[in-house]
């Protein structure tokens, strides 16, 4: 009978060694004998535990929908940005959609989307929903803290800001699709950050409260 925290300590490598070969080299390019060289097992082994290399892939999205917590968690936000009601609060207040233990993970995992949609379509509609719009119902939540602690007007426009954003964030994924730019992981998180950086130093100096 296996052990079953064997075979979750298992999967988990696979999978973490999977998210790091897949944003390296690519979903595509990576064989399942590298992968298992990686773990340190035999060629056919990964097989045991994931039927096909795709249902590596669908585990490793599935990994980043569930892990990818606190979107709508109001009452941090609020204690965020009542301490820190600044650009980098609110980049903090988006930092906090990862558990800081697993943030690397993630962060490979949306290297790879960003990279496999236009071959994937199953990667692409999966981005579709569990980035884009995940990502803007964060933003709306953030921008409405904003409002309620009176830090910006109250006739900021939520939907107009997280427009503004999400056509950035499109233009980003291009870029990253089209190779314009640096391509490592490292690259992926600090781009979209200061994405998020500039857009919000704009929101600011448009919509702030200006203190007597």
């Amino acid at each position: 009978m296996v052990n079953d925290s064997n075979e979750t300590s298992t999967r988990q490598k696979i999978l973490a060694s999977a998210a790091s070969l897949f944003a390296e080299k690519g979903f595509t390019e990576t064989s399942i004998r590298e992968l298992a060289k990686a773990v340190g097992m035999e060629g056919g082994s990964i097989y045991n535990h994931f039927p096909s290399k795709n249902a590596i892939l669908e585990q490793i999205l599935a990994d980043y929908r569930v892990g990818s917590i606190n979107f709508e968690d109001e009452e941090t936000t609020t204690n965020i940005l009542k301490k820190n009601p600044t650009t980098e609060g609110m980049i903090q207040c988006l930092q906090t959609i990862f558990p800081p233990d697993r943030a690397e993970y993630f962060l490979k995992i949306l290297h790879i989307m960003l990279h496999e949609q236009l071959r994937n379509p199953f990667v692409r509609s999966y981005m579709s929903e569990n980035i884009i719009l995940r990502a803007e119902r964060k933003i709306r939540l953030i921008i409405e803290v904003m409002k309620k602690l009176g830090f910006i007007r109250q006739d900021t426009e939520s939907d107009y800001w997280m427009k503004v954003i999400s056509s950035l964030s499109y233009s980003f994924m291009a870029r990253m699709m089209l190779g314009i730019g640096d391509n490592s992981p490292e690259f992926t998180g600090r781009g979209m950050a200061d994405m998020y950086r500039f857009t919000f130093d704009l929101m600011l100096e448009k919509c702030g409260i200006r203190k007597p």
